[in-house]
């Protein structure tokens, strides 16, 4: 004769056998899938499936094993019973469970003896099975008062199958939300962005969505022009984030696939941006503990966002060069309008600093007594020790530039080539140099100097290239007016 609450062996949950369950009578899947269509989530049936099979095993401890999102542990994710909320969440690794037999080689696992397992305690007797389609996953039922018997693993293989279909059904839910809550995010982006195509805007936008997936802090990092390094574009929450992010200092493959990273000791998701198979920066998303599936629903939105971020960039970039060409127009109207060398010189080199940050300026031309030589004939500001060095007028930088008429960008100015055999003086860290050119002469050489480390884009290198031009057309000018 069965004991009271154990189902008797043959039981089927799918067949319909009527026959008497004891205490714990026969699993009521018809009220709780009727619970999950009227709005209870699937995790409800999964709780109160759990529970029935304890109570009609006898079973002191039901516990529904499923990897953590990291897939490192296990997670007790489901536990109806003894301790029940004290157990529920607690994480360890798969080898370290008495179940690792299920959950490490999906097999039956039975269980006879004394022994001791953290977080449970005293464990005496107990039987699991794995979920066939879910890795690293197991319902296992522990500490009943006899060993369990074959009818209560007939019992807990039956229920595995209708548990696997609910927890697929969860995820299916979450997915779908993640979805509807991705589209409502596009949906909304437009009037977010309205008139303002400026990146600052852009980001704000994108920042509002990075908070409700991670509250906890993130940022984005955009390439700069050289495409050498990834700059900060924008930030939030309390833990600072790196200014600028070496492409070798993020972990390999980062450009195909989310990847994690640790800044301050906190670990972060990193996804990449990128558009028409471009990268084009990085987005990255604090993590909690847990790491929720939250983050699970920004990747559909990657493309949207690059494609927002890459619009912006192209309106500034747009917006700027408008600028910059008049900031050009009106230096070639007061240039038209100036008779000296030295005010079309002064004028050169102010519109020179107004559109490319540096320290100093020099303007070199060729030296009438030393035909070998240039004179350097005017700096803004004013530095003596430029002044006084007329440097060879092709073994040297700016006489590089002179000779094969082409600029030349120095990031590392002691170090460059050109600059070895007749180095320029006051120890400056970069250059950036032009020549003064009208069609295929030369007429000199303009070089910009700073006193710290920096690259020059390749924008900053068109840019001084054309301002270079304007000022020579003025100069040639003025030199056949008073030849």
């Amino acid at each position: 004769m069965k004991e009271a609450g154990v189902a008797p062996s043959g039981y089927n949950l799918f067949t319909g056998d009527k026959r008497p369950l004891g205490d714990a009578g026969q699993p009521a899947w018809g009220v709780w899938l009727s619970g999950i269509h009227q709005g209870a989530p699937p995790g409800e049936a999964i709780e109160n499936a759990l529970r029935w099979l304890q109570q009609a095993t006898g079973a002191q401890v039901g516990v529904l094993f499923l990897p953590d999102p990291s897939g490192e542990q296990v997670e007790f994710a489901y536990v109806a019973g003894a301790r029940a909320d004290e157990l529920r969440g607690f994480r360890l690794r798969p080898s370290d469970a008495l179940v690792a037999p299920t959950l490490l080689n999906r097999e039956v696992w039975r269980y006879h003896a004394e022994t001791y397992q953290e977080p449970i305690g005293a464990i005496a007797t107990g039987i699991a099975v794995p979920l066939s389609g879910l890795p690293h996953s197991a319902i296992a039922l522990l500490n009943r008062d006899a060993p369990f018997e074959d009818a209560h693993l007939a019992l807990l293989e039956q229920t595995a199958t209708p548990i696997e279909l609910l927890l697929r059904l969860q995820q299916t839910q979450t997915q779908l939300e993640q979805r509807e809550r991705a589209l409502k995010w596009l949906s909304r982006l437009p009037r977010r962005l309205g008139a303002d195509l400026s990146l600052q805007h852009a980001l704000e936008a994108i920042e509002s969505l990075m908070r409700k997936v991670a509250p906890e802090g993130g940022g984005v990092w955009l390439y700069d022009e050289n495409r050498r390094t990834l700059l900060l574009a924008m930030q939030y929450g309390a833990d600072a984030l790196p200014e600028q992010v070496a492409l070798d200092a993020l972990p390999s493959g980062w450009t195909d696939a989310p990847v994690e990273t640790f800044w301050g000791g906190r670990r972060y998701r990193a996804y990449p941006l990128a558009l028409a198979e471009q990268p084009m920066g990085l987005l990255a998303l604090a993590l909690p503990a847990d790491a929720p599936d939250a983050l699970e629903w920004l990747p559909p939105l990657l493309g949207h966002i690059a494609l927002t971020l890459s619009n912006a960039l192209l309106y500034e970039q747009t917006a700027q060069r408008a600028q910059h060409m008049a900031k050009l127009y009106d230096l070639s109207l007061q240039l038209g309008e100036t008779q000296g060398l030295r005010e079309v010189l002064r004028l050169l080199c102010r519109t020179a600093h107004e559109l490319i940050p540096h320290d100093y300026t020099i303007v070199y031309l060729p030296s009438r007594r030393e035909p070998d030589r240039l004179a350097p004939v005017y700096t803004e500001p004013l530095n003596e020790a430029l002044l006084a060095h007329s440097p060879d007028a092709q073994y040297s930088l700016p006489g590089w530039v002179f000779a094969f008429n082409a600029p030349i960008a120095a990031p590392d100015l002691p170090q460059h080539p050109q600059n070895l055999k007749e180095p320029l003086p006051g120890g400056f860290a970069s250059a950036l140099a032009a020549p003064l050119q009208v069609a295929e002469r030369t007429l000199g050489t303009i070089l910009l100097l700073t006193e710290s480390p920096r690259e020059f884009t390749l924008s900053e290198v068109e840019l001084l290239f054309t301002l270079a031009n304007t000022g020579a057309l003025r100069l040639h000018t003025l030199e056949r007016t008073h030849a």
